[in-house]
């Protein structure tokens, strides 16, 4: 990478007019406060002090700033901040962020095994403590799949703790119930399809042999309008 080594920056800075740090240090925050997506909230951007025997030229264009980084989603960055003219320096400046997203915590012990419903559930805002964990914002990801382990109460909800989960298996028996605005009632049923939280299956009602849509709404149960 084209640049001066930081002795012979200091060197050439001599009675010429400096880059203060403080604006180096500031392109370097505004750099990474652009690359945060929408919907993330920024509690803090802090970027690393630069060695006050350190001295640039004042740089005669805008300063050029950026990162190696291929995410967007971080609390610790390493950004550089180059100038070309009228000469040439460029430096690796630290910034520390602390995000915030909104995220699905859960609002009690969920146990092993257990599908999970929206009373389980809690929208909160949390500090980003790891990019690589897949979090959630919307119940319809997380409602009616399954825990893989058993959640304690109040923790953020992410990817490697669910898993997809069948609630009704082809050729097994189901509860079918359908209902209108006056009356509900259930009739046994065969499923004909495999079939997750809110999916649509076919099943087969074991008194009329009559094959409808329904919607699977829990374990062994679907449900019908008529």
């Amino acid at each position: 990478m084209p640049g001066t080594p930081l002795f012979a920056a200091t060197q050439a800075a001599i009675n010429k007019p400096l880059q203060s740090h403080e604006s180096i240090r500031s392109a370097a925050v505004e750099y990474v406060r652009s690359q945060i997506p929408e919907g993330i909230k920024i509690q803090e951007i802090k970027a690393g002090k630069l060695d006050s025997r350190i001295r640039f030229r004042e740089c005669s264009e805008a300063l050029q700033v950026r990162s190696s980084m291929n995410r967007n989603i971080s609390s610790h960055w390493t950004i550089n901040v180059r100038c070309d003219a009228p000469v040439a320096w460029n430096i690796y400046i630290p910034v520390k962020t602390t995000l915030l997203q909104k995220m699905l915590v859960s609002r009690t012990t969920i146990t092993r095994g257990e599908i999970i419903t929206r009373d389980k559930l809690k929208l909160t805002e949390r500090v980003i403590t790891n990019q690589n964990q897949k979090y959630f914002s919307n119940l319809k990801d997380v409602v009616g799949r399954q825990a893989r382990r058993s959640i304690r109460p109040d923790r953020v909800i992410n990817s490697s703790m669910l898993q997809e989960a069948y609630l009704v298996h082809k050729k097994e028996p189901v509860l079918i119930y359908a209902q209108n605005q006056k009356i509900r009632i259930s009739v046994k049923g065969t499923a004909l399809k495999n079939g997750k939280y809110n999916d649509i299956i076919r099943v087969r009602n074991n008194s009329s042999k009559k094959i409808i849509d329904a919607v699977v709404v829990d374990r062994g149960v679907v449900a019908i309008n008529f």
